[in-house]
């Protein structure tokens, strides 16, 4: 079944259908109704029950292995294109591509051939969406589409349950309507547009400050500057799929500090890898250490920040995060990763579709010792797909990033 990553989960049991309700392989894609329900019928039988139709499921075996839990993913700043509205592939003549759903920092806008719906929305909790809608605009299109565009506008127009699977698949669901579709890959083609000074909005000002220049936070391409009203930090920066990943030189200045001068909690969010939507004058930072919004006040300095994005062989890096370990960059495109399992050899290139340091490492077969042992490895969870890279003007200090999270690495010379 193509929903089978709804249950994905630490040890997820492994079900079959009865053979005595459910004999034929094609019951599976038979289409269900919207409306459907789940009946327990003690620890190894569950029914999945419609209006005329009922699908039995017997527990034949527990899972032979661990499978990734997948958390809901935030949906601030992300884009998605839909498939499927109940269960039904879109049918919608003359157009080019499916509903699209954009969410940003304060506004959402779905797009379907026939209407753009444009509202204000809200992640009340951390798998379900409210989308409030303000405006519909028609558009010039096939008149067979306009019934599917008005089916998925009154669809996505409430509060909406959803979960996200392992490859940016989602499923969101409500008020009778259950719509599947998958992330639309950003990677890091946006972070130059992001780039810009930026101050806290509704902040201190420089005045309640004592005099001290309120806190700033400057973003170029791959390096950040950051200024929490009392100290100065710098180092490698990198947006991908609209998330923020920083990893500071370790230079740090102090300014004549006085008590109630510096923002902890600017600071803290902006280290905390938040996700990154955008606004009428700015940004909106959003992690689990809290929320800000950032107002946009000018354009970065042309000076260049000496930050690079090529590997070179001969390189070494040694990781401080994610478990540690090493990756050595060798002749020919090659690499050679180290983790606490064993190693892992292979080659890489530049990315498919991903600019300013993108890279795709591709290993020749995981070490066996690696396979066997079954504690996560998030090493190479993240070099499993596309990861952008910087090294910092002096070679001291790198940053890898992608869809599955960030590793932090010093140089060894």
């Amino acid at each position: 079944m193509k929903v089978a990553f709804l249950a994905a989960s630490s040890r997820s049991p492994l079900w079959h259908a009865a053979p005595r309700l459910m004999s034929k392989k094609e019951a599976f894609r038979t289409s269900w109704p919207v409306h459907l329900g789940i009946e327990w019928q003690g620890r190894k039988r569950v029914a999945i029950v419609g209006d005329k139709q009922r699908l039995e499921l017997v527990l034949t075996s527990p899972s032979s292995h661990d499978r990734e839990v997948i958390p809901p993913m935030p949906l601030i700043g992300t884009a998605w294109s839909f498939g499927a509205l109940d269960g039904k592939p879109i049918e919608m003549p003359g157009a080019r591509s499916g509903p699209t759903l954009t969410i940003e920092g304060d506004r959402f806008t779905l797009e379907t051939p026939c209407l753009v719906s444009e509202g204000i929305w809200a992640q009340a909790s951390s798998n379900t969406v409210t989308l409030s809608p303000r405006r519909r605009a028609p558009r010039s299109c096939n008149p067979a589409s306009r019934a599917q565009s008005q089916r998925w506008t009154e669809a996505m127009g409430r509060a909406l349950r959803y979960v996200n699977g392992p490859n940016g698949e989602i499923l969101l669901a409500g008020s009778g309507h259950w719509m599947v579709g998958g992330l639309d890959r950003r990677g890091s083609s946006e972070a130059a547009a992001l780039a810009g000074r930026y101050e806290l909005e509704g902040g201190a000002t420089a005045a309640q400050r004592n005099g001290a220049k309120p806190p700033e936070l400057i973003l170029t391409r791959n390096a950040y500057y950051l200024w929490d009203g009392c100290n100065h930090a710098e180092g490698l920066a990198l947006a991908y799929e609209r998330q923020l990943f920083l990893h500071g030189s370790g230079l740090s200045t102090l300014a004549n500090c006085m008590p109630g001068r510096d923002d902890p909690r600017f600071k803290r969010i902006n280290v905390s890898e938040p996700r990154i939507g955008r606004t009428l004058d700015g940004l909106l930072l959003s992690s689990t250490a809290g929320a800000m919004r950032l107002r946009r006040t000018g354009e970065v300095p042309s000076t260049s920040d000496g930050v690079t994005t090529r590997l070179k062989p001969g390189t070494n890096f040694t990781f401080i995060d994610r478990g540690g370990g090493t990756l050595v960059i060798l002749a020919g495109n090659r690499f050679h990763l180290t983790q606490s399992c064993g190693a892992t050899e292979g080659r890489w290139r530049a990315a498919p579709g991903e600019r300013d340091g993108g890279v795709r490492f591709g290993p020749d077969r995981t070490t066996e010792t690696c396979m066997r042992d079954p504690a996560p490895h998030p090493l190479q969870r993240i070099y499993s797909d596309n990861v952008d890279v910087a090294i910092g003007p002096i070679r001291d200090i790198a940053l890898f990033a992608g869809r599955f999270g960030s590793a932090r690495a010093r140089l060894a010379h």
